[in-house]
């Protein structure tokens, strides 16, 4: 049985337990009243100067009242019975005084003969040494109960039906939002993660428990959003490193095969074919490297596990030293420093050394001799502004929307062998957002790269 159906099942059930007790306590009551009239009225009677009417078989007591007259010897020498002439009512059932059920003055009922209505009646001491037996018909006081009862029965029918009817209403409308929770389950448990409960009175314990469900939902998802995203990169880390590491590991195998089989027979040969080992060793070793350190990066952007560490540094100064290592290892591509003399951020100040380095190996890189560059520190309000500038070629227009790809190239002559991995500018925005920044990368004045970058302080 479903949940509207019980509870329109238990409105009805109590409702019926309820329409029965009224109905009970206002017969008994009704009974009750109608009762204590009647009997006020034989004691009016039995207290009136009746019995030399009831002698003469005269009087209005003959019409309402039913008398019986007994004599010393306990029998009936008289009955009058009540009612009006041509229908009267049956007499008491009382043919003698030794089946009196009651003291003298004290009510009692007692039945009519031949099935008629029960009586209420009074036991008095008359002139003589009579007893006279005053009743009155209780046949009125039924006849209130059988009326009574049919009302109770047809008004309780339409409070039931009118009473289910809104309940029924109630209850359909109070659970319309069980039923949408039970489609979005049935959604959700199909793949649907992005359906979400309808909103419902904030105020109501479904509407809550609705707001709660969607509040669930949206953390399930995001979990699940962020699982896949870390599956995908996951996937592409094991394609991208198996493509980039083919190269290396087979001029590896190559040389150390030529070397094995003796076909290097000339020492120089064999000098060559051993540093090029080396140089293909040491460049699988910088690539691993750097496929690393994205994937860690993935884990902190994920929120799997906080890869950097976070302290007050001196920007200026990181700039500085970045550049300083730069003119030591390329003296002939100049890069001046412009901006405030100190502007601190919160960052790790390895990685963003890294990230100015990358800037600058691009710079080696992808341009041609002497040519100039420049990096402007500037603030603004809660953020800090790095921009790098160079007067080289700049960046090929066909190529700006994947600049931060991985294994990307903007120059597609130069090799594996030749060139970089094609992960510096992607390690450079890896570490931009895992600091909270944003990264933006273009041409200036027609020439030159530009690489914007701004990071929270």
């Amino acid at each position: 049985m479903t949940l509207r159906a019980r509870l329109i099942t238990a409105f009805t059930v109590l409702v019926l337990v309820v329409i029965a007790l009224v109905g009970a306590v206002a017969i008994r009551s009704t009974r009750a009243v109608l009762i204590d009239q009647i009997e006020d009225r034989i004691r009016t009677a039995s207290a009136s100067d009746i019995f030399p009417a009831v002698e003469q078989d005269q009087g209005q007591a003959g019409r309402t009242l039913a008398v019986l007259v007994f004599n010393l010897r306990g029998e009936v020498v008289r009955s009058l019975p009540s009612g009006l002439p041509g229908r009267l009512d049956p007499l008491p059932g009382l043919a003698t005084l030794a089946e009196q059920p009651a003291p003298l003055g004290e009510m009692f009922t007692v039945a009519a003969v031949s099935g008629g209505s029960d009586y209420r009646a009074v036991m008095v001491r008359g002139r003589g040494g009579r007893t006279y037996v005053i009743a009155h018909t209780l046949q009125d006081v039924a006849r209130a109960e059988i009326a009574l009862t049919r009302r109770l029965l047809t008004g309780g029918l339409l409070v039931l039906v009118a009473g289910a009817g809104a309940v029924w209403l109630t209850v359909r409308r109070g659970l319309h939002p069980v039923d949408d929770m039970i489609g979005t389950a049935e959604a959700i448990a199909a793949g649907d993660l992005s359906r979400r409960i309808p909103e419902a009175d904030p105020g109501s314990e479904l509407g809550r428990l609705g707001s709660s469900i969607n509040d669930m939902l949206s953390s399930i998802e995001e979990a699940f959003a962020a699982e896949t995203r870390a599956n995908t990169r996951l996937k592409q880390f094991v394609a991208d490193a198996s493509h980039e590491l083919r190269t290396p590991l087979a001029a590896i195998a190559g040389y150390t095969q030529l070397v094995a089989m003796g076909a290097l027979d000339d020492p120089q040969a064999k000098e060559r074919a051993l540093n090029r080992i080396q140089s293909e060793t040491s460049r699988m070793a910088r690539l691993v490297d750097d496929l690393m350190l994205l994937a860690r990066l993935d884990l902190a952007d994920d929120g799997v596990g906080q890869q950097l560490v976070f302290h007050r540094v001196d920007l200026v100064e990181v700039v500085r030293d970045a550049v300083a290592d730069h003119h030591a290892i390329d003296d002939d591509h100049r890069v001046e420093v412009e901006g405030p003399g100190s502007v601190t951020v919160s960052g790790d100040p390895e990685r963003l050394m890294q990230v100015v380095s990358n800037l600058l190996a691009n710079l080696r890189a992808h341009t041609p001799q002497r040519t100039s560059a420049a990096i402007r520190l500037v603030e603004a309000g809660d953020g800090v502004s790095l921009e790098y500038l160079d007067q080289g070629p700049g960046f090929p227009v066909d190529s700006l929307d994947k600049l931060f790809d991985r294994f990307h190239r903007a120059d597609p002559s130069r090799s594996r062998s030749s060139g970089g991995s094609g992960l510096g500018l992607a390690i450079v925005a890896a570490i931009v957002r895992a600091h909270g920044g944003t990264i933006s990368a273009g041409n200036h004045g027609g020439a030159g790269a530009r690489v914007v970058i701004t990071l929270p302080r």
